[in-house]
C-alpha cells in the first residue's frame, strides 16, 4: 500500500475544493487511478462550504451553556455552538466536552479552533453522506474510473490512550467494515467477534500525513489498499451504544459512582 501526499493552497471560504484538488493533482504529476482512495481532511471541507463561525457573533448563549462554560473552564460561546452541534452531551473535562455527533463520538463537536483565523472556529462539514457520495461521484466522472473511495477524515482521542488517531467520519465507495467472523485464525480457530474497521484504519494512515500543523497536506492518497469496491456498501460502522464495550461498562462505573 503506498500513500501520496497532496499540498494545497490554504482553502477560503466558498472555495471550489475539487477544482483547486484537480489543479494541484496536476501541479505534482499526480492522478486518481483506479483503486485509489482519496482522504481528505474534514476541515477543508467544512471550510469550502462556508463553515466557519466567529465567535464574536454567536449572541444568544443559553443557560446550558453558561452552566457547562463555567464547569469546563471554557467560552460560553465556544460551548453554545458545540451544543448546537451535538445530538448530546456525555461529560467533560477542562476544556473539552465529549459529545455524539451523528453516530460517532467526538470531543467538542467536531470544532476545531487550530488552522481557523483569529476568533474564529471550523465546524464539521454539513450534510456529511450527502457531501460525500456528491464528491465520489464527481471525482469518478472527472477521472473516469469505476472502483474507487473517499474518506471524510478528522482526528479523535482513544480511552487511556495520549494523542490522536484517524476516524472515518464519511466514506463512499467500499464497504468500510470487513466482516472477519467466522475466517479461521492461524491455527484454524473461527473467529468470532472481529469485525475490521477498514475506513478507519485507512483514516488513521492518512492522518499520518495530513497533518494538523502548517504543512498544508489536507489530502492523501492511499494506493494498493485491498478493499471491497461497491457504489452499495451493506455494511456501516454505526454500533448502538448498548452494543458498545465503552459505553456499557461506562455508564455503570458513573451509575456505581453516583450511589457511593
Amino acid at each position: 500500500m503506498h500513500l501520496i501526499s497532496i499540498k494545497l493552497p490554504l482553502i477560503k471560504q466558498n472555495d471550489l475544493l475539487l477544482d483547486i484538488l484537480v489543479k494541484n493533482l496536476k501541479k505534482d504529476n499526480e492522478s486518481i487511478n483506479e483503486g485509489d482512495v482519496l482522504v481528505i481532511s474534514e476541515k477543508v471541507v467544512a471550510t469550502s462550504q462556508g463553515r466557519i463561525m466567529t465567535l464574536s457573533k454567536v449572541n444568544k448563549i443559553s443557560e446550558k451553556a453558561k452552566i457547562l462554560s463555567k464547569k469546563y473552564d471554557m467560552d460560553e460561546r465556544f460551548v453554545e455552538l458545540i451544543l448546537q452541534e451535538s445530538k448530546m452531551i456525555l461529560g467533560g473535562m477542562e476544556h473539552v466536552i465529549l459529545t455524539k455527533v451523528d453516530d460517532f463520538l467526538i470531543a467538542n463537536s467536531g470544532i476545531d479552533q487550530s488552522n481557523a483565523g483569529e476568533g474564529n472556529v471550523v465546524l464539521l462539514p454539513k450534510n456529511l453522506k450527502e457531501t460525500t457520495w456528491n464528491l465520489y461521484e464527481e471525482i469518478k466522472k472527472l477521472f473516469k474510473i469505476n472502483n474507487f473511495g473517499i474518506i471524510i477524515a478528522d482526528s479523535r482521542v482513544q480511552p487511556l490512550r495520549k494523542g490522536t488517531i484517524g476516524i472515518a467520519i464519511s466514506s463512499a465507495g467500499f464497504e468500510p467494515i470487513e466482516d472477519m467472523r467466522g475466517k479461521p485464525d492461524l491455527f484454524g480457530r473461527p473467529l468470532q467477534i472481529t469485525l475490521r474497521a477498514v475506513a478507519d484504519d485507512l483514516a488513521s494512515a492518512a492522518q499520518f500525513m495530513l497533518n494538523e500543523g502548517n504543512q498544508q497536506t489536507p489530502v492523501v492518497i492511499i494506493r494498493g489498499a485491498n478493499l471491497k469496491f461497491t457504489e452499495n456498501p451493506k455494511s456501516s460502522p454505526k454500533l448502538e451504544p448498548e452494543k458498545c464495550l465503552y459505553m456499557n461498562i461506562f455508564s455503570k462505573y458513573l451509575l456505581k459512582k453516583k450511589k457511593e
